[in-house]
């Protein structure tokens, strides 16, 4: 099994394409499908973007993203120092329902979105400050892919 793989970023949408590259080369050396990494890649994507514009406010501040795999499973951990806010409280919608209209960049369908693309989602307060966000993903072989 791979060690834990560690990237730390600058709060800036111009690091982003870093942050979907770093999770793609940490899901391959997992041993992770395609469909892991897309998977992973695009909620890694929402959950940093909204770390940047709705935590840190487009002001300066780092990212540290953090990629492991144990027990079948990978876990992204994406951590920062902006306001302690748990975008996980939002109710989760009924299956097949449609998601309630908001405004755009409103709370709900990005979690909506990472509740889709993982197993599990979790969120909690740094003791010092700021956030720490899991994604968690199972390990899917080549052979398991749709």
């Amino acid at each position: 099994m791979a060690a834990k793989r560690t990237l730390r970023v600058p709060a800036s949408v111009d690091h982003l394409a870093e942050v979907r590259s770093f999770v793609r080369e940490s899901v391959a050396a997992f041993g992770g499908s395609k469909r892991v990494s897309d998977d992973l890649v695009q909620a890694c994507d929402e959950a940093t973007c909204n770390v940047i514009l709705h935590g840190y406010r487009s002001q300066p501040g780092e990212i540290d993203v953090e990629a492991s795999a144990h027990d079948g499973k990978i876990e992204i951990r994406i951590l920062d120092r902006a306001p302690a806010f748990d975008t996980t409280a939002a109710p989760a919608r009924a299956p097949g329902s449609l998601p309630a209209p908001t405004r755009v960049g409103g709370m709900g369908l990005g979690i909506e979105l990472l509740r889709t693309l993982t197993d599990e989602v979790h969120h909690s307060a740094r003791p010092d400050g700021g956030n720490e966000l899991t994604l968690v993903r199972s390990i899917e072989s080549p052979t398991q892919e749709e």
